[in-house]
């Protein structure tokens, strides 16, 4: 790792910080990309069966029409962010 990244991880670590990692919350962002059965760039609309790419706030495109991005709550219990 470098030196900048333990620095920090250390401070984190001091016990005069430890509460600040109390105050996280988690949320899980997952990213893929709709492809055709032949391996290619699908180049047709959003599925329907989704849900609007706009209004949807589970399941978007993000920058793309291809690119699907299923976004979870951002929770301060992890369990509670693997559960949603």
């Amino acid at each position: 790792m470098s030196e900048l990244l333990n620095r920090r991880l250390a401070l984190l670590g001091e016990r005069a910080n430890l509460s600040l990692l109390e105050q996280c919350l988690h949320g899980i962002e997952r990213e893929c990309l709709r492809v055709t059965s032949e391996g290619r760039l699908a180049q047709t609309p959003h599925p329907e069966a989704l849900g609007s790419a706009l209004t949807n706030e589970k399941i978007t495109t993000d920058y793309s029409e291809s690119l699907l991005e299923f976004i979870t709550p951002a929770l301060p219990d992890p369990a509670d962010t693997l559960a949603s």
